[in-house]
């Protein structure tokens, strides 16, 4: 392999790059309006009004809500009811074939009437794509959990925290109405003293509530307004196995230490570690000094500082500062007392700790356990907490994918029923986190798995929205079958600076925080996103073999492991090049590079060859409103080859396919398998022997879509682009670099502190 030593280069936005957008396709209907169907339809809006009677005689200022289902194939978002809706609006959903709309008597009197006489041919369109209309019944606000919790008789453990949330009808004047009416009938219940307001930032509202029985769940659940009952999760420090060694290495302090600091909100970090201690630069104790273990957190702290020494990787990093926040209590029956701590009382501990450090501390690393609460569908609380929290304060957190410590634990490839059990848990579903799974570094005769596969315990995606979980992943240890974990765990230091073995998800996290700081401290210009999106197209770049060989790799690895030099990451060899588009794209338009320079050395008898990586990362708008539409915004990228017809037209053929594949035109389909709506995505070919025909050029063009009634002004997003000779030899850098300055594109280096080193 070349050395990597030339700059990565961004690529500046031309006002002739931004296009705007054709018009919509013609109203689609998804069978016949007939007498039939508009009888159906407002028998079932008549249904609400005889549902909520009592509400809306009560006060005509109280809204309700109702819930329409579409059918599946009218799920897209030019397929939404909208004109069906015009009086009783759309606030939300759940699943992807779930409307929640506004209603009140006088709105749902109005909808009937138009029903029964259409005013468009919208309208009679919206009516088609109509599977079933109903109210939100009592039954379907109680969480699985709670229920659960309550037939195995563990409801006393869980009775004092019982966590109520509102449906938000983003209108402030509805909003105070519903609040209002939900804290006064919760009074008439007899909660008046036993109820506690709760919220973080805008949206992020709870009311923590106190009962008796599981009757009162149902009583609250009965409450017009109220969208769900579950209780405020606990959580505690993930149970890992640790072992003592014989291994002893001088870990001798000869590399620089950087200004970028680390937090580990965890159990704490052990000052007798004269290892790590110097790096200790604040602390933050919200444990009582019976229930502090710093065994966990001195690990942590240690994979991150001294790792890749301990485990015979050979490398070096820069050692960091460490901001310790000890927030979860010991969860090890054998070192004394065990305890866990509270989900609202987690939230409340990292706000204070971002309205403290936030400003000089920009990466964050926990990892946590939480028994049997594994992602399905829909967001954690937790993680759309952690979502706010880096919105708000401008941070990266990393989080575990969890640790599955239950028998039987899985093996690769996996048992065929393994089921859902495990699924990532709570907060790795986080949109804006990075979430880390494991795989395994070292391997026996006897081990679980071999190495570089995932670990038996790291546990696997796709997260909500069938986003992408674990993101990435890292060494994080392996298991005999006979459950010995000598000699096959990761190597780090216990609070007394000795080496010990441990595994888990815990472990390979913190190794992707000190990468992603040894990318972030090498920028000279810092930024969060484009860091983000340099770790993924590493390890993507890196693992694009192992995900050819099957599309569910992916659940497991993520979009693999990022390189362990920093310098592999942050620039290019000769033959190859790496572009950088930091850039936006507005409401009604899409950006095309038009005659896209490919490298002349790769085309070959007018076809090309080479092999093409892209990662497109963005932050859109999100909103707990919509389940599963969590994220409202969604960014494609393409890069193919055009032809020009006879009339003149371009005729585009895209060359780079998304990771995941799907054949089906529905919108699930697109969005279970496509990455559609997710805010990374990954394309990747490696274009055969028999080459592509390169037509009149190549261009790369950007879209931009929002969800059903979001206006978006615009969307920031950053895609990473690289092409490379697969036989080398070739100075393609150079080629591609030349044609845009050519094409009269501008472009900058991504400096980075080892070009200024070179130019002193």
């Amino acid at each position: 392999m070349k050395d990597k030593n030339l700059p990565i280069k961004l690529v500046l936005q031309k006002s002739s790059d931004i296009q705007k957008n054709q018009g919509g396709g013609n109203t689609k209907f998804f069978g016949d309006v007939t007498q039939e169907l508009q009888d159906n339809i407002s028998a079932k809006f008549e249904g609400i009004l005889d549902f909520y009677e009592d509400i809306f005689r009560e006060n005509e200022l109280i809204p309700a809500v109702g819930k329409i289902t579409v059918k599946s194939e009218a799920i897209a978002k030019s397929h939404k009811p909208n004109d069906l809706c015009r009086y009783c609006p759309i606030i939300g959903g759940e699943d992807l074939n779930q409307i929640y709309i506004k209603v009140t008597q006088k709105a749902v009197e109005e909808t009937i009437s138009l029903v029964k006489q259409p005013p468009s041919e919208k309208f009679r369109a919206n009516m088609t794509a109509i599977h079933d209309i109903q109210p939100i019944r009592p039954s379907e606000k109680i969480s699985d959990n709670l229920t659960q919790i309550s037939q195995e008789g563990n409801f006393e453990s869980i009775c004092k925290k019982i966590k109520i949330k509102l449906f938000d009808f983003d209108n402030d004047f509805d909003n105070i109405q519903i609040m209002g009416y939900v804290l006064r009938q919760l009074d008439k219940l007899g909660f008046s003293n036993n109820h506690e307001l709760i919220t973080y930032g805008e949206k992020i509202k709870y009311i923590k509530v106190a009962v008796k029985s599981f009757q009162d769940i149902v009583r609250i659940a009965s409450i017009n307004g109220v969208k769900s009952v579950d209780f405020f999760q606990k959580y505690s420090l993930p149970l890992t196995d640790c072992i003592n060694t014989d291994l002893q290495l001088l870990l001798k302090d000869d590399s620089v230490t950087s200004e970028i600091s680390i937090g580990i909100i965890d159990g704490g970090i052990s000052d007798k570690n004269q290892f790590l201690k110097p790096y200790i630069i604040a602390r933050e104790e919200y444990v009582s000094k019976d229930y502090i273990n710093e065994s966990h957190g001195t690990f942590i702290a240690s994979i991150i500082q001294y790792g890749n020494k301990l485990n015979g990787i050979t490398t070096t990093n820069s050692k960091y500062k460490f901001v310790d926040i000890v927030a979860i209590p010991n969860s090890d029956k054998n070192w004394g007392p065990t305890d866990g701590i509270g989900e609202e009382e987690l939230m409340e501990i990292i706000e204070k700790v971002m309205e403290k450090y936030s400003s000089s501390t920009k990466i964050w690393n926990m990892s946590l356990g939480i028994e049997n609460k594994v992602c399905d569908g829909s967001m954690s609380d937790l993680g759309m907490f952690l979502d706010y929290i880096q919105d708000k304060y401008s941070v990266q957190f990393f989080v575990s994918s969890g640790n599955l410590n239950q028998l039987p634990l899985r093996e690769w490839p996996p048992q065929d029923d393994m089921g859902e059990r495990d699924r990532i848990i709570s907060p790795a579903d986080s949109v804006r986190a990075i979430t880390v799974g494991s795989v395994a570094l070292y391997e026996s005769q006897d081990s679980i798995v071999r190495a570089n596969e995932p670990s038996p315990f790291s546990r696997r995606g796709p997260g909500a929205n069938y986003i992408v979980k674990p993101d990435v992943v890292d060494y994080g240890g392996n298991i005999s079958h006979s459950l010995s974990i000598h000699g096959l765990a990761m190597k780090g230091l216990d609070v007394n600076g000795k080496i010990v073995e441990g595994n888990g998800t815990s472990y390979s996290t913190p190794r992707l925080a000190q990468k992603f700081a040894s990318v972030y401290d090498e920028m000279v210009e810092k930024d969060l996103l484009l860091a983000k999106a340099m770790i993924i197209h590493s390890a993507r770049m890196n693992s694009r073999e192992l995900l050819e060989q099957d599309q569910d790799n992916i659940k497991y690895y993520g979009f693999g492991m990022p390189s362990i030099k920093v310098s592999d990451i942050l620039h290019c060899s000769e033959d190859e090049v790496t572009l950088v588009f930091k850039q936006k794209v507005t409401a009604g338009t899409h950006l095309e590079m038009i005659d896209f320079p490919y490298p002349t050395s790769l085309i070959r008898n007018n076809k090309c060859f080479g092999e093409i990586c892209m990662t497109l990362a963005y932050n859109p708008i999100l909103d707990e409103r919509f389940g599963k539409e969590y994220c409202r915004i969604n960014v494609d990228a393409s890069f193919g080859t055009y032809k020009v017809q006879k009339n003149g037209k371009p005729k585009y053929s895209g060359q780079v396919p998304l990771e995941c594949a799907w054949d089906e035109k529905f919108e699930q389909s697109r969005v279970e398998n496509g990455f559609k709506w997710s805010p990374i995505k990954s394309y990747y070919r490696k274009i055969s022997s028999k080459g592509i025909m390169a037509g009149d050029g190549w261009k790369i063009r950007i879209d931009m879509n929002p969800r059903n009634g979001f206006i978006a002004p615009s969307q920031e997003f950053v895609l990473i682009v690289t092409i490379k000779d697969v036989l080398g030899g070739n100075d393609i850098y150079s080629e591609v670099i030349n044609g845009l300055r050519e094409r009269g594109y501008m472009t900058n280096n991504l400096e980075t502190k080892q070009q200024l080193r070179y130019r002193r």
